[in-house]
């Protein structure tokens, strides 16, 4: 007779599965978050760090107003104005208190599409 081999080893396969298991539950809770239903509370800042130099400057006001280097700019223009800068420009943004959160986003948005990535943002203490 023969006797059947045993072989020693580790069954990797319970370990896939709570992997995959696992990996379930990042996807699901990813989702939730990615469509805002979990309330997430955003972190504040109590240190600044001093800005070196200020090459170029954006003002976001709570007037829904823009500023580029001192200068009013309408939200139409703002695109053409922010073209003529260099990539290698440091981009501080001023935003007020009170300024709209998707004004915020407009002119980060606006950076990022013209390859600008050398951002940086200011506040008061």
């Amino acid at each position: 007779m023969r006797s059947i081999k045993r072989y020693d080893g580790i069954n990797v396969v319970p370990f896939i599965d709570v992997l995959l298991v696992l990996l379930a539950i990042v996807f699901v809770i990813s989702n939730f978050i990615a469509l805002g239903k979990i309330d997430v509370a955003l972190p504040s800042s109590s240190t600044k760090e001093a800005i070196k130099e200020v090459e170029r400057k954006i003002v976001i006001t709570d007037a829904h107003e823009f500023y580029i280097d001192d200068v009013a700019t309408q939200k139409e223009a703002f695109r053409a104005k922010i073209a003529t800068f260099a990539p290698e420009d440091v981009i501080t943004i001023i935003s007020d208190k009170g300024a709209v959160y998707e004004d915020f986003i407009f002119v980060v948005d606006v950076l990022k599409e013209h390859g600008l990535e050398k951002i940086s943002m200011a506040v008061q203490k």
